[in-house]
């Protein structure tokens, strides 16, 4: 699982990041995606819908926490 740590950036950062990370995943089929930004509750649920790719958690604590699942 590849870690993906977006801590104190703000939108579209967290989301362009995980972007980069998702075209450039190999064998790691799994990133777990770590922000502070409350806009990425919103927006990386709605990203992994429409690219495909299976959100397997979210931890809305503080930071937020997604495991995100890359889907061909």
């Amino acid at each position: 699982m590849r870690t993906l740590d977006c801590t104190d950036l703000k939108c579209p950062l967290p989301l362009l990041k995980l972007k980069v990370a998702i075209n450039e995943c190999s064998s790691d089929r799994v990133i777990r995606l770590v922000t502070t930004d409350p806009i990425s509750l919103r927006d990386i649920p709605a990203f992994c819908q429409r690219a495909g790719h299976q959100l397997k958690s979210i931890s809305e604590g503080d930071p937020h926490e997604f495991i995100i699942e890359v889907v061909d």
